[in-house]
């Protein structure tokens, strides 16, 4: 995937395409399919089972029954909430969720996780385990990891660091990757 973004004129290109020309169904299918999305308030879908949940884009993505269920259960093993699968959101700590809707985003297998401030609603114990998971999805499974925060010391585990202040870049710098 080569993602390339023009500064100057406010433009990025994902896999060749423009996307700030791109038409909605096209749009839909690189959200879907090339960007899982993580959201600091979870969004699961509160009368939906874990399994269901992490199941959803691979149903919108034309994924049958059967492969999407063995899916949804290896992702659930790979962030550890295998035996909390059949569970509703409402019976899952906030860290619990947190895992699931990772799974959730890793389901169609994209190459770029966008994570909107994915610790900021957890305590920093439940954190770092998260900042874990991402770590091993970047290593082990090749992801990149795009990490929106307001915390220093999360921006300073990255590998780059890009400063924004009010819409516009003012600073792009080393992080520290310290894990």
């Amino acid at each position: 995937m080569v993602f390339w973004i023009d500064q100057l004129r406010g433009t990025y290109i994902l896999d060749g395409i423009d996307v700030g020309n791109a038409g909605d169904a096209e749009l839909s299918k690189i959200r879907n399919q090339k960007i899982g999305f993580v959201f600091q308030t979870y969004n699961l879908i509160s009368k939906t089972n874990a399994l269901k949940n992490v199941e959803l884009p691979m149903l919108y993505a034309g994924v049958g029954r059967t492969e999407r269920r063995k899916r949804a259960k290896e992702l659930l093993d790979l962030v550890e909430m295998g035996d909390r699968a059949k569970h509703l959101p409402e019976e899952l700590s906030g860290g619990q969720k947190q895992r699931v809707a990772i799974a959730r985003a890793m389901a169609n297998d994209p190459a770029i996780i966008l994570a909107d401030e994915p610790t900021g609603a957890l305590d920093s114990k439940t954190g770092r385990l998260v900042m874990d998971l991402f770590h091993k999805l970047n290593k082990e499974k090749k992801k990149t990891i795009v990490l929106i925060t307001h915390s220093n010391e999360l921006a300073a585990e990255t590998d780059r660091v890009i400063s924004i202040k009010d819409g516009n870049i003012v600073k792009v710098s080393k992080g520290g990757a310290k894990k």
